[in-house]
């Protein structure tokens, strides 16, 4: 019997160890390898506790699409800093350089992204840059459409 829907609540959370390039998260792989319904790319949602984040990295095998579903915090991409708020979606181009942090202190930041071509997160070509810039808040540039 093909499965053709998942529910959130019913996928069980990766097992997630605090490391140095991300701390106070927690994921959820809900199409991809390891998941049903299986599929060509790896769907999934994390949750950004206070304090969370993703430090600088990149994907030299796919490109990444994050949508922010609720929460406050800041994304940097590709040297530039923006705020998170819900409603923003992010393209991340394979090979661009990009962070996540949860700066409100009782919100969570609760995201959905795909990674087309990659069915796991460890398909993505995933490398580790370093820690989130000390200035990124200063920096910080808010939403413009073009």
């Amino acid at each position: 019997m093909e499965i053709y829907m998942v529910r959130y609540e019913d996928v069980e959370a990766l097992p997630l160890e605090e490391r140095e390039d991300f701390a106070e998260n927690s994921a959820r792989i809900l199409m991809g390898r390891g998941a049903l319904p299986a599929s060509s790319g790896c769907l999934f949602r994390a949750t950004f506790y206070p304090g969370g984040f993703h430090a600088e990295h990149l994907h030299t095998d796919c490109d990444e699409f994050v949508y922010i579903i609720s929460g406050h915090g800041l994304k940097g991409a590709g040297g530039k800093v923006y705020e998170l708020k819900p409603g923003c979606a992010y393209y991340l181009p394979k090979g661009v350089s990009h962070w996540m942090k949860n700066t409100h202190p009782t919100e969570n930041i609760e995201v959905v992204g795909f990674y087309p071509g990659a069915t796991h997160f460890d398909e993505t070509g995933y490398q580790f840059i370093g820690p989130i810039p000390e200035d990124a808040a200063v920096d910080a540039v808010g939403w413009k459409s073009t």
